[in-house]
């Protein structure tokens, strides 16, 4: 069991309470289990009631996963696509970039 006993932490060069990032709250939660040993695992979450239904909701649904190929990186993607043999063509690089940019514009969030 990790009884995670809040989640903010004091930033002595600002004089403020900053959050943890959500990253070190799940690897916090993490430690909770020992998977060659427990079969289950619990943690406790303290935190203000103004970010328990963040945490709630982030728990329960998660938060949804963005990526971004930076067009300067483009030439190192496709050379690793054409080496594995995933795209073996123009029209495979065709389609790939195609598919991507589809993903990204509808998305209702951009």
């Amino acid at each position: 069991m990790v009884i995670i006993m809040g989640v903010q932490y004091f930033e002595g060069r600002e004089h403020r309470y900053v959050d943890y990032p959500v990253t070190d709250v799940l690897q916090m939660m993490g430690h909770a289990c020992r998977p060659a040993l427990d079969d289950r695992s619990r943690c406790v979450l303290m935190c203000q009631q103004t970010r328990k239904d963040f945490y709630k909701k982030f728990i329960n649904e998660g938060l949804p996963i963005e990526s971004h190929l930076a067009t300067h990186m483009l030439h190192d993607y496709f050379l690793a696509e054409i080496a594995v043999k995933t795209i073996e063509n123009k029209q495979d690089a065709m389609v790939r970039c195609h598919s991507s940019s589809e993903i990204t514009s509808s998305d209702s969030r951009y």
